[in-house]
């Protein structure tokens, strides 16, 4: 198949047939009706009455048989309309989106760059990205109409084959309703899913129709919500499909556990494996108490619902990213990526900072012009931190974990560009590194993440293998650091070149930490440990308002996310 077959199914002559469908089966109820009137006649006894008994009940087995046939071509041809006329209407925004990228895309598909021919650089490199993602997208509606087709001729032969029968005793209903569940058309997959780019993934999410979305997220929650491409909405769904699954298995598998330890006292062995399900319940406990938190500004608030966009508790280590706000309709999107020792039950810490960043940042946006710009912060433990307080402190020394975290968080912020509701241009994504994160956002940004980051921020960094913003894939100006001088510890192994070069001799600007006003006319604390830069000043209050705000390092965070980068404290 190809554009032009798509551009050519007819979705009126698919209504037609429904209504030509379910009126025959009105006329099968009508057939059915009379023959039990027939077989009922007052006063009819003898072998003729036997007989025709007989002759009625296989005929009424007969229209049995039909009614299931017509609720399954029936089902099948109103799933097909609709189907089509989703598959018609994402041919449409292509177009439309090549139109305004002066491109045209025609069969079998091809994409035909119309634009000036005079263009060179970084304007070219940008085109052929556009060009590429367009030709994905319409592979994918080829993939989906091709899949529509075969489902529609599997069940058609089916049909004419008599394998689509009620065998049971029931009403012409029943029958009809049987043949319509027999009738769905299936969600096209591909091999190693999991394994495909997230662009690759997007324009094969967007070709769906919404009623397969909603099958596949119900019989594969664990691979739909980790899929990047796939909108935070039904990544959401899936993946609290998945935690809740996971919970009820861990808190089973923990019962047994326990009843096992009481009648074998003293075996090491089984203690440690309770106190591993333990600790993973935990974490699992953690995330929905994440999700389950009140992130709003205030009672008007209607954008600080959690998103859970990340769920994998195969690893060592569960990993799972919350987001409050979601991330698709917000205009601002910030990532953090977290350093040692961060764990699943980090999670919530970590989302009530991403809320505290939020409100901040709104607080901002309204004082400046920017009131109705929608914020999402996205909390992010998508890999395996070092830990060193399990006896490895030499993973924090290295850049293996980095490296593995890299690759992921790439396509996670690629997935936000793509998914976004705003065009490229006009999202603003900010990607911020803690402590040994910030050294996997850098990793991440020279892996492909600058592709859709407008800016980033390293703070508490303890170096990020680069020491100028196009090694990071950014304009100068949009890369940050922000180190107290106090972090002794940290600033030591930055200076020493533990991860590349000193990040303090880079072209990053770097921003203070110290106590003072800021330009909202709020007095902050500085930064007087490693772990406070993103924490409020007190434990009480909501954090993130004029009752308890950020530290300066809290607000210079906020400023970046809010696309005010003039308001940062700058250090010195």
């Amino acid at each position: 198949m190809d554009l032009t077959d798509i551009d050519n199914w007819d979705t009126a002559a698919l209504d037609v047939l429904v209504a030509e469908l379910n009126g025959r089966f009105t006329s099968v109820i009508d057939a059915d009706a009379m023959l039990r009137k027939v077989a009922a006649t007052p006063g009819w006894k003898g072998e003729g009455a036997t007989a025709a008994g007989g002759s009625f009940r296989s005929v009424s087995t007969s229209l049995n048989d039909e009614a299931a046939a017509l609720g399954a071509a029936s089902e099948l041809a109103r799933q097909t309309s609709t189907a089509v006329g989703e598959l018609k209407s994402a041919l449409a925004l292509l177009r439309a989106d090549a139109s305004d990228a002066d491109m045209v895309i025609h069969p079998p598909p091809a994409v035909d760059d119309v634009s000036r021919t005079d263009i060179t650089g970084e304007e070219r490199t940008e085109r052929e990205k556009t060009k590429q993602h367009l030709m994905i997208r319409a592979r994918a509606l080829i993939v989906q109409a091709e899949d529509i087709d075969n489902d529609t001729a599997t069940v058609l032969r089916k049909i004419v084959a008599g394998e689509i029968a009620y065998p049971e005793f029931g009403s012409l209903t029943e029958a009809f309703e049987s043949g319509r569940v027999g009738a769905s058309l299936t969600a096209p997959t591909c091999p190693n899913m999991d394994k495909k780019s997230p662009e690759e993934i997007d324009a094969w999410w967007r070709a769906l129709p919404e009623a397969q979305k909603q099958h596949m997220i119900a019989e594969h929650p664990g691979l739909i919500g980790n899929l990047d491409g796939v909108d935070a909405s039904s990544r959401d769904v899936a993946n609290r499909i998945a935690l809740a699954a996971q919970t009820q298995r861990v808190e089973a598998e923990l019962a047994a556990l326990d009843r096992a330890y009481i009648g074998a006292r003293g075996q090491y062995a089984l203690a440690s494996r309770v106190a591993a399900k333990r600790e993973e319940l935990d974490g699992l406990r953690a995330i929905h108490t994440a999700l389950d938190g009140d992130y709003r500004v205030d009672q008007n608030d209607t954008g600080a619902q959690a998103f859970l966009l990340t769920f994998q508790p195969d690893g060592k280590e569960t990993k799972a990213a919350v987001a409050v706000g979601n991330p698709d309709r917000a205009r601002h999107v910030s990532v953090t990526v977290p350093g040692v020792n961060t764990e699943a039950k980090s999670i919530g810490t970590m989302t009530s900072e991403a809320g505290a960043l939020r409100r901040e940042t709104l607080g901002i946006l309204a004082a400046t012009g920017g009131e109705g710009e929608a914020v999402s912060t996205v909390a992010w433990i998508g890999y395996d931190t070092p830990d060193v307080n399990d006896g490895a402190p030499w993973e924090a020394l290295g850049d293996g974990k980095a490296k593995a975290g890299a690759d992921s968080l790439a396509d996670f912020t690629r997935s936000l560009g793509l998914t976004s509701d705003h065009p490229e241009d006009e999202q603003h994504l900010v990607l911020n590194g803690h402590s040994y994160g910030s050294t996997t956002a850098s990793l991440a940004l020279q892996g492909g993440a600058h592709e859709y980051v407008d800016d980033t921020v390293f703070y508490g960094s303890p170096g990020v293998y680069a020491n100028t913003s196009s090694q990071l894939g950014l304009e100068y100006g949009h890369a940050y650091l922000m180190n107290d001088p106090d972090d002794k510890w940290i600033n030591l192994a930055a200076s020493e070149g533990v991860h590349g070069s000193n990040p303090f001799a880079s072209d990053f600007i770097q921003l203070s930490t110290e106590e003072r006003t800021t330009a909202d006319n709020v007095h902050r604390d500085g930064v007087d440990s490693h772990g406070q830069y993103s924490r409020a000043q007190e434990d009480q209050g909501i954090p993130g308002t004029r009752e308890n705000p950020l530290r300066v390092s809290g607000y210079n965070l906020a400023a970046i996310l809010a696309g005010r980068p003039e308001l940062a404290d700058r250090a010195g």
